[in-house]
């Protein structure tokens, strides 16, 4: 079997056991850096890593360096599609003071070529105020999601003549939430802290509806997100999240997307990111 591969009966092992973030992206240190050992199943439709287990890769790395703190911000850049196994990602201390860390993770696949780049802020829980909290559910939010969205929500579809394991793994489902769209996800590993990696999956796994919505009907054109920003705001400390998403704006090719991540009436975060419309070539 090539290094990095895993079994079928491995990875359906895996499903039901539980494992950490950094168990089932198969990290070791390796000197100066960090090896990845991915499994095919959280592939996209792009035929490389989903953009959103790559964000929770760079956060669960990032613990390594802030161990003691909680995650407050993600913002990654994907560079090109990590469609090997293997990576190697190499951690930056970019600045860590009395309230906050900042960690940078560059990945790079087998090859050594240049895949993603993230930056992850970290923040030390008793440098803050706890005693202060706003209005919970404020109305110019999109959630909370209904209680009976699990029953009226449909699993995606798999493009056809395209190969996309994430579907099988997270078992996304999607329903209307008002002129938003919400994407129920499973997340596959176990929540650590405060659970900021499985908020990163569910909210990438959100982009791509709300964009295939405002599309014209018949007219599908491939929409990539090279870009994810989150910020965290509460623990998601189960495997169940509901991501409702937006497309508030298509303008020269470009569109915005903006994400609120939720475990049930708890919103655990908020996130923008770009999309491409890709003109035929």
């Amino acid at each position: 079997m090539k290094r990095g591969l895993r079994s079928r009966d491995a990875i359906n092992s895996a499903k039901h056991t539980p494992m950490t973030p950094l168990q089932y992206f198969g990290a070791s240190p390796k000197g100066d850096r960090w090896e990845l050992r991915l499994p095919q199943d959280i592939h996209g439709a792009f035929g490389g890593v989903t953009g959103g287990a790559l964000a929770a890769a760079s956060v669960a790395l990032g613990r390594t360096i802030a161990p003691d703190r909680v995650a407050a911000s993600v913002d990654i850049h994907f560079l090109r599609g990590l469609s090997t196994t293997e990576a190697l990602v190499t951690l930056t201390t970019l600045s860590s003071g009395r309230s906050l860390t900042i960690v940078r993770a560059e990945f790079a696949d087998e090859s050594g070529r240049a895949t993603t780049e993230a930056r992850v802020a970290f923040a030390a829980p008793e440098a803050l105020r706890t005693d202060i909290e706003s209005a919970a559910n404020s109305e110019a939010l999109m959630g909370p999601p209904p209680p009976d969205l699990a029953a009226s929500a449909k699993p995606w579809r798999k493009p056809e003549g395209v190969e996309a394991p994430i579907i099988d793994t997270a078992a996304p489902k999607a329903a209307r939430v008002g002129s938003a769209i919400a994407t129920l996800v499973t997340v596959p590993w176990e929540a650590v802290g405060d659970g900021g990696e499985g908020v990163c999956l569910a909210a990438d796994l959100s982009v791509g509806p709300p964009v295939d919505a405002a599309l014209p009907k018949g007219a599908w054109v491939p929409h990539p997100n090279p870009d994810l920003s989150l910020r965290f705001s509460g623990p998601a400390t189960t495997g169940d999240l509901v991501a409702i998403a937006s497309c508030t704006r298509i303008l020269g090719g470009l569109a915005t997307v903006e994400t609120e991540v939720w475990q049930g009436e708890l919103l655990t975060g908020t996130g923008v990111s770009t999309s491409l419309l890709m003109a035929k070539t």
